[in-house]
């Protein structure tokens, strides 16, 4: 137990120094001594500034530390890494956990997935709005459908608000 609270506090420390590949690797070490919620998520962490470490790989870490403790917290940062990489769909799905986990802070989530997905997807979805001229429309309504919940305004009072 004390070898394991070691490795964490290294790994812990290792990523406050930005130095990834050793914190990754004493991680790694605390979970094959003994799995846990905060060694799975420093994992991820950690495995954020490493490239050659596949998205999958990072959300299966997140997602093992979610199993192991439910955590707003958790969810929040695997939401925003899905945010990062395209997983729109996903990324709503943990944010909406983390609302349901820490309902005081629900229009936090939202809007934090209202932001994301307005500025990543047109990114993720340059090649089909292209094609269709169409996306932009599309990821701008979801946009402010995510922030009016956050708000907690129904799509008519927002219309008589906005005049």
């Amino acid at each position: 137990m004390a070898e394991v609270q070691k490795f964490l506090e290294q790994g812990e420390r290792l990523l406050n120094e930005f130095d990834y590949e050793k914190a990754y690797k004493k991680f790694k070490k605390a979970i094959d001594k003994e799995e846990s919620a905060r060694a799975y998520f420093g994992k991820a962490e950690a495995a954020l500034g490493i490239p050659e470490i596949e998205s999958e790989d990072i959300i299966a870490d997140y997602e093992k530390a979610i199993e192991l403790e439910e955590n707003p917290f958790y969810h929040q940062a695997v939401a925003s890494f899905c945010i990062d990489v395209g997983k729109f769909e996903k990324a709503e799905e943990h944010y909406r956990e983390a609302a349901k986990l820490d309902p005081e802070n629900k229009e936090h989530y939202l809007s934090e997935l209202a932001v994301g997905y307005r500025f990543k997807a047109p990114v993720m979805m340059e090649k089909l709005i292209q094609q269709t001229g169409q996306g932009e429309d599309i990821i701008l309504r979801k946009s402010l459908n995510y922030m009016l919940e956050a708000l907690d305004i129904d799509r008519e009072k927002a219309k008589d608000l906005l005049g």
